[in-house]
């Protein structure tokens, strides 16, 4: 769910309003869980969190610059054998022809080093295939971005 809030803010299908996003994550939690009534309830407290767990990410200072530049779930590939690559990246800022920022949300409230690190690898992964500048690792719940510099 926030990584559908997270591609709709970017599209612009749905708008920074409060009200308007816990609306949505309502919508997408009662499409996952459905209750005795198939009505969304707005008033759901993991609909409310979701909502502004997304609205606070893409009001993130770090990620300003890169917004308009945004782009969401842009398929990824690569055959170099022996090594293989079929990815998907939640974002990236194309700036004309080119990819400038890769970006992997995460919804970890608590990653571990070990975590991080294999987070870190996929990304890299990921730049290199696309030859992308430099990658970020945001941790949604904790409001945190970890920049990634290619290998």
């Amino acid at each position: 769910i926030l990584h559908k809030l997270m591609e709709e803010l970017i599209t612009g299908e749905l708008g920074s309003h409060s009200d308007e996003a816990i609306e949505r994550a309502a919508e997408l939690l009662a499409q996952l869980q459905p209750t005795v009534s198939d009505e969304p309830d707005a008033g759901n407290p993991d609909a409310i969190e979701m909502a502004e767990t997304a609205l606070r990410t893409f009001a993130l200072p770090e990620l300003a610059p890169f917004l308009t530049l945004l782009v969401p779930e842009i398929p990824l590939w690569a055959a170099n054998p022996p090594h293989f690559l079929a990815g998907r990246a939640d974002a990236a800022a194309i700036d004309g022809e080119r990819i400038s920022l890769v970006v992997d949300w995460k919804s970890d409230v608590t990653p571990d080093t070990a975590a991080h690190s294999a987070h870190a690898a996929q990304l890299r992964d990921y730049l290199r295939v696309i030859g992308a500048e430099r990658g970020a690792i945001v941790y949604m719940s904790r409001g945190q971005v970890s920049w990634v510099e290619p290998a």
